[in-house]
């Protein structure tokens, strides 16, 4: 009778323990809650600290949460002063379409640093200002920035960052890649002219010789097909040019395989860790 008893005894002993420890649990949730809340405004406003504004659709990437998630994490953000949102209409061959972007405001920089580090100097998001003609490739400069943080990159810096440092041609975004290799990004979109891409190159030429400032130079296209198509059109440039101010004549140069081998072209799924396609010098015969 004593075993019984004592058994009895127990199993009333092991049931309080598991309520118990569901009672802490639930006693530790609203905490670990705002935890995590506070840690998805601090990835939310380090994004907006260098890229002004974005879509709801790259922070849902960038927390790793789907779309209604995203959309509520941002909706509370608006609801304290840290961000703004507001609809905007981009003009396409298909018609117009409704974008909403949601951007940072001066009280979002305040608290887009920790009290450890020293804010850079930063305009909130004016979208009176912001030109829906550039929203699509900011957009998908934003998303090709997350592949790349994902993947190992690191210290990724949009044109934006880049203004002022009196570079003859801005990239699309700099970073630095797994190898600890200096990249400049571009994203294409559209082929120019081979007038254009002279000057590219020759932009690009420039700042690494004077200051080693990149090791290589990766362009970001909508498909295989474009890619190859793009470095069909370097590797049949023989020159290259830097433009030069003031009205001056440009400087014209010849353009060497060592100058192209600084080039890569990707198809947008296989960056940054994909095939790529380099340029090479030769007249081509219709085959890429």
């Amino acid at each position: 009778m004593q075993m019984k008893n004592q058994e009895a005894f127990a199993i009333p002993n092991q049931q309080s323990a598991a309520v118990a420890a569901r009672i802490t649990h639930l006693i530790e949730n609203p905490v670990q809650r705002k935890a995590r809340a506070e840690e998805k405004r601090a990835k939310i406003l380090r994004l907006l600290r260098d890229e002004i504004w974005t879509v709801t659709e790259v922070i849902a990437r960038l927390l790793g949460v789907g779309y209604p998630a995203a959309h509520a994490a941002l909706k509370a953000m608006v609801r304290d002063g840290l961000i703004t949102s507001a609809p905007l209409h981009i003009p396409s061959r298909r018609g117009t379409s409704r974008v909403i972007l949601h951007g940072i405001t001066a009280q979002g920089l305040a608290y887009a640093w920790g009290l450890d580090e020293t804010p850079l100097p930063r305009n909130p998001w004016e979208p009176s200002k912001t030109n829906a003609l550039f929203v699509p490739h900011q957009i998908a400069i934003q998303l090709a920035r997350g592949d790349a943080e994902e993947a190992g990159w690191r210290e990724w810096k949009p044109a934006r960052a880049l203004m002022g440092q009196g570079l003859p041609k801005l990239p699309d975004a700099e970073a630095i890649d797994p190898e600890g290799n200096a990249v400049a990004i571009e994203l294409e979109r559209e082929i120019k002219t081979d007038k254009r891409y002279e000057a590219v190159i020759g932009a690009y030429i420039s700042v690494i010789k004077q200051e080693n400032r990149w090791s290589r130079i990766d362009y970001i296209c909508p498909d295989a097909d474009f890619a190859g198509r793009l470095a069909r059109v370097f590797g049949r440039l023989k020159q290259l040019r830097l433009e030069t101010r003031g009205g001056q004549p440009a400087k014209v140069g010849q353009l060497q395989p060592v100058h192209l081998g600084r080039f890569r072209f990707y198809a947008v799924g296989d960056w940054p860790n994909g095939k790529f396609i380099q340029p090479f010098m030769r007249e081509f015969t219709g085959q890429l």
